[in-house]
C-alpha cells in the first residue's frame, strides 16, 4: 500500500477534565480553553492534508480519550481495535469500535494489551514496541493479524525503555529517515535507516507525522523543522503544548485510513 497515504482520519474532542488523564510529564496542568484551539487547529491541519475528518464526541469518564491513536491501529481495511494498558483506558475502545462498525476488525482480549502508540509503520517493516502499555500477548496479536492481512509485512518487536511509547521515542520522518528522542532506550539496531537524535530541548519535536505529501511537526522545534525542509514542501507545524503535557503528540491525537470502499 502507498507510504503514508491517507484519505481520512478519526478525532476525538478533548474534555474538560482531560488535566485528569495519565502522564508521565512534569509540565503542569493543561488549559482546557488552549487545548480546545490546538486541537482545532490540528483537525485543520488534516483536511490541509486532504483528509476529511470525522470527529467524535469527547467523554469525560475517559480524560485520555483524544488520544484516540492507542485504542485501534489501522492498515489497509484491516482495523485492530485494541486493549489499552492503563486499566482506566480500556472503555475507551467502545466509541472507536462503533466508528468503524461497518469495518471487520480483529479485537484483543483476556492477557493481550497493546497501545497503539507502540506501533509505527515504516516504509519497509513494522515495528511495535514492547513497553509499559504493550505486552509480548498484545503484539503477537498485532503481528499475526497484519501478517494474515499481508504476508510480505516484517513486523519487528521493539523494546522500549526511558519513554511511554514506542513513539514518543522515535518516529520515521521518511523511508530511512528516524527522529529519535535523547530518552528513548532500546536494544533494537535501526541498521535500515539514518537516525537523527533531537536535543533535549526539542523532544517533543522528535514526534513527526507524514501525511500524503506533507509532515505535521511540533511547532518550536527549530531542528525538526530545517531536517524535515529537506524532504517536504509542507511541513506544517502545530502548537500542542496542552497535549505534551499529557504525554500527547502529532500522531496519537487522529486514527488515519483509506479503506478501499471509502
Amino acid at each position: 500500500m502507498p507510504y503514508n497515504t491517507f484519505t481520512h482520519a478519526l478525532v476525538r474532542v478533548p474534555t474538560p477534565n482531560m488535566g485528569k488523564g495519565i502522564t508521565t510529564q512534569q509540565l503542569g496542568a493543561p488549559d482546557f480553553e488552549l487545548a480546545l484551539t490546538q486541537h482545532a487547529a490540528y483537525c485543520e491541519a488534516l483536511r490541509w492534508c486532504g483528509l476529511k475528518v470525522t470527529l467524535l464526541s469527547g467523554d469525560e469518564a475517559y480524560p485520555d480519550g483524544c488520544f484516540v491513536e492507542d485504542a485501534a491501529v489501522i492498515y489497509g481495511d484491516l482495523v485492530v481495535i485494541t486493549q489499552p494498558g492503563a486499566r482506566s483506558r480500556r472503555g475507551e475502545t467502545v466509541a472507536i469500535q462503533q466508528a468503524f462498525s461497518h469495518q471487520p476488525v480483529v479485537q484483543m482480549q483476556d492477557d493481550e494489551f497493546l497501545d497503539g502508540g507502540d506501533v509505527l509503520f515504516c516504509a519497509d517493516r513494522v515495528l511495535i514496541g514492547l513497553s509499559q502499555r504493550t505486552n509480548w500477548q498484545g503484539a503477537s496479536v498485532l503481528k499475526n493479524a497484519l501478517q494474515d492481512y499481508d504476508a510480505s509485512l516484517r513486523v519487528d518487536f521493539v523494546n522500549v525503555g526511558g519513554v511511554l511509547h514506542l513513539k514518543t521515542g522515535i518516529t520515521e520522518l521518511t523511508p530511512g529517515v528516524i527522529i529519535q528522542s535523547p530518552d528513548f532506550e532500546t536494544d533494537y539496531i535501526f541498521d535500515f535507516a539514518d537516525v537523527y537524535v533531537v536535543p533535549e530541548a526539542e523532544k517533543h519535536g522528535g514526534h513527526v507525522l507524514p501525511l500524503n505529501d506533507a509532515v505535521l511537526i511540533h511547532a518550536g522545534s527549530p531542528i525538526v523543522r530545517d531536517l524535515a525542509h529537506r524532504y517536504y514542501l509542507r511541513v506544517i507545524e502545530i502548537p500542542l503544548s496542552e497535549f505534551e503535557k499529557m504525554d500527547g503528540g502529532v500522531t496519537c491525537l487522529s486514527l488515519r485510513y483509506a479503506f478501499s470502499g471509502a
